[in-house]
């Protein structure tokens, strides 16, 4: 009894000691905002998959995770050591384009299937001990970032 009060307390679910996935479900924001505690995004839960509503235009997308390949392949694009990738979790919506060039001019992007590359955007859960070894988020307060092709990585709070 005491240890579940004490995972509700901390915010984390019995699931995570169990090796099972954890759940994106929830609210997140980011220190570009004007308020600390502003939403940004919302990721609700929809069976296998997630919904992604972004609160500043209400841009609703489709998100699913990143398998082991997709966030291998998205590390490396990073330029971020390898293993590192191994205890992160990610959910990533809408297709990667080709370049930023494709990106701007509305190009189609390269097909891919999912899970197996990242998409446009990307939200990704990475524990201390692997963000230490990665020089852009070593110093994140936050457990969580946000990357798209246009803002880069920035950090990202769960805030709910």
């Amino acid at each position: 009894m005491r240890l579940l009060c004490l995972i509700s307390l901390v915010g984390l679910s019995s699931s995570a000691f169990a090796g099972e996935p954890m759940s994106f479900a929830g609210e997140y924001g980011h220190g570009a905002t004007h308020d600390a505690d502003e939403v940004v995004w919302r990721v609700q839960d929809v069976g296998t998959e997630w919904r992604l509503t972004s609160t500043g235009d209400g841009e609703v997308v489709e998100a699913h995770r990143l398998g082991e390949q997709g966030r291998a392949a998205f590390w490396d694009r990073m330029g971020w050591p390898d293993d590192s990738s191994r205890d992160a979790d990610c959910l990533t919506w809408g297709r990667k384009p080709a370049s930023l060039d494709d990106l701007f001019a509305d190009a189609p992007p390269a097909p891919s299937p999912p899970g197996d590359d990242y998409g446009e955007g990307v939200l990704c859960h990475v524990p201390a001990t692997a963000r230490a070894r990665i020089d852009w988020l070593d110093d994140n307060g936050s457990d969580w970032f946000y990357y798209d092709p246009i803002a880069g990585v920035m950090e990202a709070r769960r805030l709910r």
